[in-house]
């Protein structure tokens, strides 16, 4: 069965292409389509959220970079992104075996954004 999708593409390339540019991810979380399925919505919203905490992270890390004695925390930071990245790649895979993962704390950071 094809899940329903804003850009009408299989539900592994609608999974690979929010993700690949999360900025799609978050634009799309704010369409309110009636026909969008409800586990290409969780994917949408998904890859929202991890837009919005990587650029948080990206102005904090370089905040963090010009004060003297917390560069270190940017790379805790850092290793935060990498992450994400990884679960991400684990929501790519099995997006392409049909299957919907919830990214553990990301899930529950998108189900309160967008409700």
């Amino acid at each position: 069965m094809k899940k329903k999708s804003i850009m009408g593409l299989e539900y592994k390339w609608e999974v690979f292409l929010v993700y690949f540019i999360s900025i799609l991810g978050f634009i799309f979380s704010f369409m309110k389509d009636k026909k969008v399925d409800k586990d290409v919505k969780i994917q949408y919203n998904q890859s929202g959220a991890i837009f919005i905490i990587n650029f948080a992270i990206y102005f904090i890390s370089n905040i963090f970079n010009y004060m003297s004695g917390l560069f270190f925390l940017s790379w805790a930071l850092f290793a935060v992104q990498i992450v994400m990245f990884v679960f991400v790649i684990i929501t790519i895979v099995k997006a392409f075996q049909n299957e919907t993962y919830k990214i553990p704390v990301i899930y529950d950071i998108s189900q309160a954004i967008w409700k």
